[in-house]
């Protein structure tokens, strides 16, 4: 019987950390700063527009002018708060 030799294992190859010019988040910083900005103002604006729709125009709480935009402000509200809050 012959003996063969097992062929050698290869080495793996170093690996090489490879370096990008640019940062690849830095387009993500200024869209989550404009996301955010953009969810404030819709707040603040839907939250003004159920106020104004109850105090200045007259609408019952329950109407659908009065109820509606505050239903969207709690909503972006809420989406607020859960983009500034801790992960």
């Amino acid at each position: 019987m012959s003996e063969e030799t097992p062929p050698e294992p290869s080495k793996p190859l170093p690996q090489v950390k490879g370096r990008l010019p640019f940062d690849p988040k830095a387009f993500d910083r200024p869209l989550q700063r404009g996301v955010v900005f953009l969810y404030a103002v819709l707040t603040l604006g839907l939250a003004g527009l159920a106020v104004y729709m109850a105090l200045g125009v007259g609408h019952a709480l329950t109407s659908a002018y009065v109820a509606a935009p505050m239903i969207g402000a709690l909503w972006f509200g809420l989406r607020l708060f859960m983009m500034l809050g801790k992960r």
